[in-house]
């Protein structure tokens, strides 16, 4: 472990303090959690630039350098560490879903879960990274320790000095991914050093070897999170004081992941494995099971197949039985219901009709006060209907008469406008003359009037 370039300037440790974004070397996190919802790898999206609804929000993402594939596999995304394809994986699984996957599997930093999740936003620490990871090389297994639980292993055992132990930290394994979808991952990573976007951390002699590159906005963080069968490294290239924008620091080009990360994690690899005594072994040949596609889509907050009436599908393969239960609702030629709530009544028929929804009127009494001539209610609310279906409005009709507006005329003239209506007029000041000039009232006009209701009108003499 490198926490720093010298303890006596600075005891912060990068390893294991420096929380910075992972980009999209925490995109295996988002393959897991595909896989735990029966997502094949085969299936595919397009790439192109892609905005989302996250929850009321646009979210814009792009890929970089703003280089697109057309329509590519989760598979080939992976390799090529597609943004615009992970982002809609990300919505197809949900941000709280990845967020859980990522937790079992050893990040233990705080995790929101937003859509921008998938694509590495949030701030993680190497140390994390690289035991969530080791788990994707140990056959789906998290390794704990027997004395702290869910925690890296530092501490292996306390002895005395003639060895007799005290207290011992024994390596518990927990389950934490199935081991055919541990495998999956790693096979989709080992993509990446082929012939990815991690090329340079390629081993000599073709030593098996799967990894993740990541690189965050403005080239602020660059990662290189990888393995072979024995060990697991996680490397981070930044500046410790601050976010800074790396994007002329590879000789005179950005800083990626598959750059000084790449070629950092490769130089301490070849090192490293020696020390082991271990012979360079393959990975767990991964078996992928049958899948088929299914039409799915958003509905009411969540997936749902299609029933061959919606809209925004997208094909998504799936493992055996997997995927959505539910069958939507969606109808013939499907619109959506507009919102018309307060609007009058000629612009709400206008909204309707652009949808096209025709409309049929219905009134009700209006309370005192109350605005005429708008929409009150609407049934349905909203949700969705056929192309020509109808949306009942209800307004709110005056029985008693309508405030009118008096703004300007003198006093005596407001009076007589108002008297027929019986409303209980209150003028300020009180001692207005009658050639005052009204500069205000209250309720304004259009609304619903009724006898003995009350009506003040400001006044300004002159």
């Amino acid at each position: 472990m490198f926490g720093g370039n010298n303890f006596r300037k600075s005891q912060f440790n990068l390893a294991v303090q420096g929380e910075r974004q992972a980009g999209s070397s925490f995109k295996p996190f988002v393959l897991a959690t595909a896989l735990k919802e029966g997502v094949a790898p085969s299936t595919s999206f397009v790439s192109k630039p892609v905005t989302i609804n996250a929850g009321g929000r646009l979210w814009e993402v792009h890929n970089y350098e703003d280089e697109y594939l057309g329509t590519i596999t989760i598979q080939q995304a992976t390799a090529y560490s597609d943004n615009a394809v992970f982002a809609q994986l990300t919505k197809l699984v949900g941000p709280q879903n990845i967020a859980n996957t990522a937790k079992v599997l050893g990040i233990k930093s705080k995790l929101q879960p937003y859509f921008s999740i998938g694509l590495g936003s949030q701030g993680v620490n190497p140390l994390e990274m690289a035991r969530a990871f080791s788990a994707f090389a140990n056959g789906g297994k998290r390794i704990d320790g027997r004395r702290f639980g869910n925690e890296p292993r530092v501490i292996l055992k306390v002895a005395t000095a003639k060895g007799r132990p005290i207290d011992d930290n024994t390596p518990r394994p927990v389950q934490v991914l199935p081991e055919t979808d541990a495998a999956i991952v790693t096979s989709l990573l080992q993509n990446v050093i082929r012939y990815g976007t991690g090329k340079a951390a390629a081993l000599s002699g073709g030593r098996p070897a799967a990894g993740k590159t990541g690189t965050t906005e403005n080239y602020g963080d660059a990662w290189f999170v990888g393995y072979t069968p024995q060990l697991v490294t996680a490397v981070w290239v930044g500046y410790p004081n601050g976010v800074r924008p790396m994007t002329y620091n590879f000789h005179g080009k950005p800083v990626a992941g598959g750059t000084f990360p790449a070629l950092i994690w490769k130089s301490f690899m070849e090192r490293a494995l020696p020390f082991l005594h271990d012979q360079p072994e393959g990975f767990p040949s991964a078996s992928i099971p049958y899948a088929s596609p299914k039409n799915v889509t958003y509905r009411d907050g969540r997936l749902q197949l299609d029933n061959g009436y919606c809209r925004d599908t997208e094909l998504i393969e799936y493992f055996g039985d997997s995927g959505p239960r539910q069958t939507a609702n969606c109808l013939p030629n499907e619109v959506e219901v507009p919102n018309v709530v307060g609007d009058p009544v000629g612009r709400a028929r206008s909204v309707l009709a652009g949808q096209p929804l025709a409309a049929t009127v219905v009134y009700r009494p209006a309370e005192p006060r109350q605005r005429v001539g708008v929409v009150v209610k609407q049934f349905p609310a909203g949700g969705h209907l056929s192309s020509g279906d109808r949306v009942t409005l209800v307004l709110s009709k005056a029985l008693q008469g309508v405030v009118p507006s008096v703004v300007g005329m003198t006093l005596d003239r407001a009076r007589a406008r108002l008297e027929p209506l019986r409303l209980d007029v209150n003028v300020s000041p009180s001692d207005a003359s009658g050639s005052a000039r009204i500069v205000a009232q209250s309720p304004r006009a259009g609304r619903a009037s009724a006898p003995g209701m009350g009506i003040t009108l400001a006044v300004k003499a002159g």
